[in-house]
């Protein structure tokens, strides 16, 4: 498993979690939620692909 500073790690959840907010005055409800289920579906692949 590779090695993540936590300042790194801090720094991205900060930009994610901003592009977040910043999508939500942007794009419709049901996109958003389409986006996230997207995102966790893919994240799970990848995390399971590990292995």
């Amino acid at each position: 498993m590779c090695r993540v500073s936590l300042r790194k790690l801090l720094g991205i959840a900060a930009i994610c979690f901003g592009a977040g907010i910043f999508l939500s005055f942007l794009l419709p409800g049901y996109f958003l939620a389409f986006l996230e289920a997207a995102v966790v579906i893919g994240a799970g692949i990848l995390l399971l692909g590990k292995r």
